[in-house]
């Protein structure tokens, strides 16, 4: 017997019902012609789509520069997760994901991510680069100095490592080794205000503070809020027992850097010198509180196996 099917079915049994999922590749392109055209909901359901249709690393990745650039950083950090589960060895997902960590202020998973591209790329200066900034972030500049000059040998004369060296050396009060850092960062690129700041930070502590006074004040005069500028700044005024506008420029240089101890403990001074115990008083609780928070972040990041020593 010859059965006939009707031509209808045998159409729909080939073009009817769901559609051939799209591929990975043209969801993402369709997403990228999206975010160009500024159409950022539509280009982040498509790449989404990809992620979840297709476990694409690609269009995570995507996904979550999207999210990070509009300030979802829950969002966007959910999603490097996800694409790490996926390609835990992969660099560029290793990458973003210790970016993203540096730039929500989440210390330890930076540094061990960091510490893993350093290991798997030690030939690549930017990871021990960002390795140095992240242990300072975190408290630990004996070991963000190691980062920091692995950096540089590897690609020397980079203004940013030479700041972020320079700025370490000061903190371990190495200022002479800091000043010839700061004063190379900046015949490099004249413009840093951030290497002008640090700069007058290691002219004070060598005691020339008539030259960190001009250097901070050229800071300030473009940048008014600079935590290390006016930090300098209020150092000074205390030296020349100008003890109210030291005070004012060290609570510019608290709110500014609001983590760090320095300015805690120097207005805690400025406050004793102007007779203000009690504002002395809550300033030294205000300095140890910030001091142990970054003793705790150097204790977690050893307790998860990260070298911040």
């Amino acid at each position: 017997m010859i059965i006939v099917v009707p031509i209808l079915i045998v159409l729909a049994g080939v073009t009817g019902g769901q559609r051939p999922a799209e591929s990975a590749a043209a969801l993402i392109a369709r997403a990228t012609d999206a975010a160009q055209q500024g159409r950022r909901a539509e280009a982040k359901g498509l790449l989404k789509s990809a992620a979840d249709a297709h476990h694409s690393v690609r269009a995570m990745l995507e996904l979550a520069r999207l999210q990070a650039g509009e300030g979802d950083r829950t969002g966007a950090m959910a999603t490097l997760r996800a694409a790490r589960a996926l390609a835990p060895n992969s660099e560029e997902v290793l990458s973003a994901f210790a970016e993203l960590s540096l730039a929500a202020d989440m210390a330890v998973p930076a540094i061990l991510t960091l510490e893993s591209l350093t290991r798997l790329y030690p030939d690549v200066a930017r990871y021990s680069y960002l390795l140095g900034v992240g242990l300072m972030g975190a408290g630990a500049a004996p070991a963000a100095i190691a980062a920091l000059e692995r950096a540089n040998a590897l690609d020397a004369d980079r203004p940013l490592t030479l700041i972020a060296l320079g700025l370490a050396c000061n903190n371990q009060k190495q200022y002479d080794r800091a000043r010839t850092l700061l004063q190379r960062a900046l015949v490099l690129d004249p413009d840093r205000v951030e290497a002008l700041a640090a700069l007058a930070e290691a002219e004070a502590g060598l005691g020339d503070l008539e030259a960190a006074e001009r250097d901070a004040s050229r800071v300030i005069a473009r940048a008014p809020a600079d935590a290390t500028a006016n930090l300098v700044i209020g150092t000074v005024r205390m030296t020349q027992q100008r003890y109210a506008d030291a005070r004012d420029a060290f609570i510019i240089a608290a709110t500014t850097d609001a983590r760090s101890p320095k300015p805690e403990y120097q207005l805690s001074l400025a406050y004793a010198r102007l007779g203000d115990e009690a504002s002395a008083q809550r300033h030294v609780e205000l300095y140890q509180q910030k001091l142990r928070a970054m003793e705790d972040a150097i204790k977690a990041l050893h307790g998860a196996g990260g070298s911040g020593r």
